[in-house]
């Protein structure tokens, strides 16, 4: 793994934390260094054979590809929030024309959303990606019941 390479001193990018807890450890499959215990950023350093390296303890370890979401390269403005879905037991998330109506498509857990307004209980949301690729850049009304959010 890396224990033999350089590890570059600036983040090469940001990753979510998006299904705590999640485990840092000191190598690719190694002892624990701590827990992620929150949906939170993190720094990644690089990665290989799907382990990011990261600073979230306080020193570098490594945490699985399976435990984070890679934030997006491109700027964001300080008004944009991402959801994830999740805790989708059966079924879907209904993807809705209006709050509480009717479903224009499904989202399952791990779809990343854009959250553009809200209702009570209902976001109205874009899909920004997902398994099924053909709802990308659908906006509709979910139930924020379902989402876990970060910016």
């Amino acid at each position: 793994m890396f224990e033999d390479k350089q590890i570059i001193a600036q983040p090469i990018n940001q990753a979510v934390v998006f299904d705590p807890p999640s485990n840092v450890r000191i190598t690719a499959n190694g002892r624990i260094i701590c827990s992620v215990n929150q949906v939170k950023p993190i720094n990644i350093y690089g990665s290989e054979n799907g382990w990011y390296v990261t600073d979230a303890c306080g020193q570098m370890g490594y945490i699985h590809q399976s435990q984070i979401r890679l934030q997006s390269n491109r700027p964001t403005s300080a008004n944009e929030t991402f959801c994830e879905v999740i805790n989708i037991r059966t079924g879907q998330l209904a993807l809705r024309f209006n709050p509480n109506g009717e479903s224009r498509a499904g989202l399952n857990n791990g779809n990343i959303v854009r959250f553009l307004s809200q209702q009570n209980i209902w976001y109205k949301v874009k899909v920004i990606q997902g398994p099924n690729s053909q709802i990308d850049s659908l906006e509709g009304w979910v139930n924020s019941n379902y989402l876990s959010c970060y910016d």
